[in-house]
């Protein structure tokens, strides 16, 4: 198939939708291009229709629709996911799957959804290198999480690579780690931290300190806004932006 206008205006609608805003022009522009290899699995050595096609083959995976694989390759499956996100969207049904439909954060539903504080962890392998921030000598591939949140660790942080690139990460200290399992109490309380579940996971303490607000804490400013975009879209809770403490840290629970 051809890449007709409207296919790509309505590409650009559900990137306006799920990834950045972008005017819906029908054609392929600066913005769309940007917005489409943010994808983590689109290659940015696709030419335009490929990854065009791609990205609706995206949008339907992530609608529970099956379009086939993402190859960027036209055929009758992903046909079938054209029309049936075409249909969705004018019968007005068009369903959101990006949020992670994780727990609130009371011990009852954490347990029920996570299991017991330290059980069900992996080790998952990370896109770029991460500094321990109390020993910045030191650089880790791996760290260890709960398996429900590993894929969307991985995902979210793909899409950091991808976006930002080696010397942003590194400028923007997205790659200083604060950890993320630790079977410990909350401090100075007697509940169990999300950290106890390996559910939450810290970046850049050094500048996001514990009980600093969004007038000293660097995640508060603007440039990070993209970066908490990918978390939020996967449906973490930043207690920054939530609560504007503990700017460091992300969990994958609700606030109740």
């Amino acid at each position: 198939m051809k890449v007709t206008s409207e296919l790509i205006k309505l590409v650009q609608e559900l990137i306006s939708q799920h990834i950045t805003p972008i005017t819906a022009t029908g054609s392929m522009d600066a913005m769309t291009l940007h917005a489409l290899l943010t994808i983590p699995q689109i290659p940015a050595h696709w030419e335009d229709d490929r990854l065009i096609v791609g990205a609706l083959q995206f949008f339907c995976m992530k609608s529970n629709i099956n379009a086939g694989p993402i190859d960027g390759w036209w055929g009758p499956q992903t046909e079938y996911g054209y029309e049936q996100v075409m249909s969705l969207i004018t019968n007005g049904a068009v369903e959101e799957e990006w949020r992670s439909d994780f727990p609130i954060n009371t011990e009852q539903e954490l347990v029920k959804f996570y299991g017991a504080v330290g059980t069900n962890q992996v080790s998952i392998n990370l896109p770029y290198p991460h500094i321990i921030a109390w020993a910045p000598e030191k650089k880790i591939r791996k760290y260890t999480c709960h398996e429900k949140v590993a894929d969307s660790i991985v995902r979210i942080l793909t899409r950091v690579h991808d976006h930002y690139g080696p010397e942003e990460i590194s400028r923007l200290n997205l790659d200083q780690w604060g950890g993320c399992l630790n079977v410990r109490k909350m401090r100075g309380g007697s509940k169990w931290s999300m950290h106890a579940w390996g559910v939450a996971t810290d970046y850049d303490p050094v500048h996001n300190k514990l009980r600093w607000g969004r007038d000293k804490a660097a995640f508060a400013k603007p440039t990070y806004d993209l970066w908490w975009r990918f978390w939020e879209e996967e449906g973490w809770t930043s207690l920054g932006r939530a609560k504007n403490y503990d700017w460091m840290h992300i969990q994958a629970v609700r606030l109740k």
